[in-house]
């Protein structure tokens, strides 16, 4: 499940999670409160496999 909240640059709206809940995460959230910066992508594998070396 998905969770609301901050954005960490602009500090509007956002949600964090498996993305497949964002409309009920924000629901009543005004469109020009929600955040529009473009999305990091996590860096492939995880975050253990980078340290140990392995992908």
């Amino acid at each position: 499940m998905c969770q609301r909240t901050l954005c960490k640059k602009c500090h509007k709206f956002t949600y964090r999670g498996c993305g497949m809940h964002v409309e009920q995460v924000l629901a009543g959230v005004p469109k020009t409160q929600r955040c529009t910066c473009t999305r990091e992508t996590t860096p492939a594998g995880s975050l253990w496999k980078r340290l140990l070396g392995r992908s």
